[in-house]
């Protein structure tokens, strides 16, 4: 079986060697980063000596395949032109900034079409996209994560995303998958044949060459909720059984794979990881 690239989402503010060296304690070998605050604008600058050395080290640990994860304020479907000015200047940056020190994936919530409907949201996504990716971004690729249906979120289904793929046109582009927000979105994940069911459809619609990274979470919430709300692996509805049978599928085993579960302190990843790693097999 493929080996398994495990991480969780730990912080960059002292640096991202130290970064580095908090996914080796926990037992990762890939980690996640917000590029800026989470609930903000505001990013810290990243000297070139200190994107230089995480190359260096990101080679000797084999601690590799980042994703960064944009901050939840930017809504790349959103009507208000300040709101999408804003998300076109954050993902301008943010991969400029990632692709400085090697980051080699990005990704963020498509976004909210505020009570428009999913086309118009769709349309205000694909035009962002477009403007951010008609000049050179460097080699980070930017990944469009699917939602759970909560709200007016765009992105909750593999159609919509199949959609915008094809209209923006740009290998830069692929998909990040959710697990709790695929079993909230109505994919049962609790079986073998769930998953692979998944996965066929994801195949059929998206294409699996386009999908690069996954977010490994349970689910608080019952299958089709279509509420975005994480669990601590198998301590949620999709399960102990659920969450093996995510880890042993193949393709899925073959992505970076990113812990994003409530935890207190960024250490308690590790027994996560360790869960992970016993469930997989």
């Amino acid at each position: 079986m493929t080996q398994l690239r495990l991480g969780a989402h730990l912080s960059i503010s002292q640096g991202l060697s130290k970064a580095i060296a908090d996914a080796q304690a926990i037992g990762a070998n890939t980690f996640a980063y917000f590029t800026r605050n989470p609930r903000g604008g505001a990013a810290r600058q990243i000297p070139a000596e200190e994107a230089e050395r995480f190359k260096v080290l990101s080679r000797e640990t084999d601690v590799r395949d980042t994703v960064g994860h944009l901050p939840y304020t930017v809504n790349p479907a959103g009507r208000d032109p300040k709101v999408a000015e804003f998300a076109r200047m954050v993902l301008r940056e943010d991969l400029l900034r990632a692709g400085s020190f090697g980051g080699e994936f990005l990704n963020f919530h498509p976004g909210s079409h505020q009570g428009d409907g999913p086309e118009a949201g769709i349309d205000r996504l694909v035009a962002t996209l477009k403007d951010v990716l008609a000049v050179p971004t460097g080699e980070t690729m930017l990944l469009i994560e699917t939602m759970s249906g909560q709200g007016s979120e765009v992105g909750c289904t593999f159609q919509q995303i199949r959609e915008v793929l094809d209209r923006v046109q740009d290998q830069r582009l692929g998909v990040c998958l959710d697990s709790c927000h695929l079993f909230a979105a109505g994919y049962d994940l609790r079986t073998p044949a769930g998953v692979a069911h998944m996965v066929g459809e994801l195949e059929d619609i998206v294409g699996l060459e386009h999908v690069r990274a996954m977010h490994l979470n349970d689910s608080k919430q019952p299958l089709g909720s279509h509420r975005d709300r994480h669990e601590k692996l198998g301590q949620g509805q999709i399960g102990r059984d659920g969450i093996g049978a995510i880890l042993r599928n193949e393709f899925i085993r073959s992505l970076p794979l990113i812990l994003e579960t409530p935890v207190d302190d960024w250490k308690e990843y590790g027994a996560e990881i360790a869960i992970a790693k016993e469930l997989a097999g």
